[in-house]
C-alpha cells in the first residue's frame, strides 16, 4: 500500500506542529481526577502499560486516549512554553514569601528555584497558579511520578470523608504515649492507658478506637514492607514513627537521616493514613503544620 505523504491528516499535523506537541494525557483525567469513561471501558482487556495506546494513568484502553487523545490538545495547550516568565517568578517569590513549598524552610537568594506543579510534559502551564517556589535541594530530589503523587487511586478517595487535621496531633500523642509505656514499663499500651490519658474514669468508645489505631500503626511497621513503597522511604517512615527505636521523630529528621526527599516522604505519610482509613483534611496551612510535626 502506497503511503500518502501529504494527506489531510499529515497536513493537519503540519499545521499544528505535531512534532513539538505536548504529550499530555487528555484534559478530563487531570481536571476532575477520575476517569469519566471508567464504566464504559473497565471491562476492556488491559494491555501492558508500555502499550502507547493504553491510558498512562488508569491502564485501560481508554477510547479518548486510543482514538481522540491527539485531538483533545487545544491550540493553547500546544503553545505552552516551558519557560517560566520573569514576571511570574517575581509574583511567585512574593506569594510564597521565599519559603520552599516542599520543606518549609526559608530559601537563600542563590538557592531559589521555580517548578511546575503540574509538569509541563503533562500539559501544565507556566502561569502563576501552576508554579511553586522550591529550594535547590528539594527541586533536585522532587518525585518524578506525578500521577502517583497527585491523582486519586480509586473511587474510595471520593467517598471517604477526611478527618479534621487536629486529629493528627492526637494520633502522634497516642503513639508517643505507647512508646513511653514500652520504655518505662516494658509492655504494650492498652485501652485503659488511653482512658487515663484523656483524664477520664470510665472507658469511652473512642478510647477503644484510639487504642486500635495505635496497634494498627505498630502492626503496619512490624509487617513486611508494602511492595509499592520504596525501601528507603518505608525505612524513613518507620524511623519517623519510632519503630523499633520507640522514639518519635519529625519528618525532616527522618528525611535527612535516610537521605530521601521530604516531599516524597510527606506524600507516603499521607497515603499511610489513607491506608489506615484515616484520610487527613489537607489545606496549604495544614500542610505547613504537618511538615513541622
Amino acid at each position: 500500500m502506497t503511503k500518502i505523504k501529504n494527506g489531510p491528516i499529515q497536513r493537519w499535523g503540519n499545521k499544528v506542529n505535531w512534532k513539538r506537541r505536548v504529550k499530555a494525557v487528555c484534559k478530563p483525567c487531570w481536571e476532575i481526577k477520575y476517569c469519566p469513561y471508567g464504566p464504559l471501558v473497565e471491562r476492556f482487556p488491559i494491555k501492558e502499560i508500555s502499550d502507547e495506546k493504553s491510558c498512562r494513568i488508569f491502564g485501560h484502553d481508554c477510547p479518548v486516549f486510543f482514538v481522540a487523545e491527539p485531538l483533545t490538545e487545544t491550540k493553547e495547550l500546544r503553545n505552552i512554553s516551558r519557560v517560566i516568565p520573569r514576571v511570574t517568578q517575581f509574583r511567585v517569590l512574593k506569594r510564597d514569601n521565599q519559603i520552599c513549598r516542599d520543606c518549609g524552610d526559608a530559601v537563600r537568594d542563590q538557592d531559589v528555584e521555580f517548578d511546575h506543579i503540574i509538569p509541563w510534559s503533562k500539559g501544565g502551564s507556566s502561569d502563576e497558579h501552576n508554579v511553586k517556589l522550591l529550594c535547590k535541594t528539594c527541586n533536585r530530589k522532587k518525585g518524578k511520578k506525578f500521577e502517583d503523587q497527585h491523582l486519586v487511586e480509586s473511587i474510595a478517595s471520593h467517598l471517604v470523608e477526611p478527618v479534621p487535621f487536629l486529629i493528627l496531633y492526637t494520633i502522634t500523642e497516642f503513639v508517643k504515649l505507647s512508646h513511653k509505656i514500652y520504655k518505662e514499663e516494658h509492655r504494650e499500651h492498652n485501652v485503659e492507658d488511653i482512658t487515663k490519658w484523656f483524664g477520664r474514669r470510665k472507658l469511652h468508645e473512642q478510647d477503644k478506637v484510639a487504642a486500635e489505631l495505635v496497634s494498627d500503626i505498630q502492626q503496619f511497621f512490624d509487617s513486611p514492607k508494602p511492595t509499592e513503597i520504596a525501601k528507603k522511604l518505608f525505612n524513613a517512615l518507620k524511623y519517623r514513627w519510632g519503630y523499633p527505636s520507640r522514639e518519635f521523630h519529625t519528618l525532616k529528621e527522618a528525611a535527612k537521616i535516610h537521605d530521601v526527599s521530604l516531599a516524597e516522604l510527606f506524600s507516603i505519610e499521607i497515603s499511610f493514613f489513607e491506608r489506615l482509613g484515616w484520610p487527613i483534611a489537607l489545606t496549604e496551612s495544614n500542610r505547613k503544620k504537618w511538615l513541622k510535626l
